[in-house]
């Protein structure tokens, strides 16, 4: 496996998306194949917590997932997955799970379904670490990363 070196502190990505939006892009690529991000953490909450809604939500490597409403963890370009009161009722986070292998060379996109009717936007929060590797491991990753589909 190659080395990659982690460059300074942990980054916070936090914000809203509304419902049943396929692949929001969240900004990370610096021009360079030679930093990526790896994603330590991942949650997500409705903006009114106490409010009885279903949440789903992934993140990906590329624009668009086959389907906001469905998971595919043999997809390698999704890459983080988490819930919120399934079934519905319930109340906090009931799932999450982020691919420990993961390495994001260019953007990360983030998708959202709710399926329980009126809501307004779903919070999410997400901590990466930047790390510095060669440009062939770069490339490399971005390849993998696309190899399911391709940037859309």
């Amino acid at each position: 496996m190659a080395k990659h070196t982690k460059i300074g502190d942990v980054l916070t990505m936090k914000g809203t998306i509304a419902q049943n939006v396929n692949g929001h892009e969240l900004q990370l690529w610096d021009g360079s194949y030679s930093t990526g991000y790896k994603i330590l953490d991942f949650v997500i909450a409705p903006k009114t917590p106490t409010a009885a809604q279903e949440w789903m939500s992934t993140l990906s490597t590329s624009k668009t997932v086959n389907s906001i409403s469905q998971w595919d963890f043999a997809d390698v370009q999704q890459i983080g997955w988490g819930s919120w009161g399934v079934p519905g009722a319930a109340s906090g986070e009931d799932f999450m799970l982020i691919d420990r292998d993961n390495l994001i060379i260019e953007n990360l996109f983030i998708s959202s379904y709710q399926s329980t009717g009126d809501a307004s936007e779903l919070n999410y929060y997400i901590l990466l670490q930047k790390y510095k590797i060669s440009t062939w491991d770069g490339a490399l990753n971005m390849v993998t990363n696309l190899s399911q589909g391709g940037s859309q």
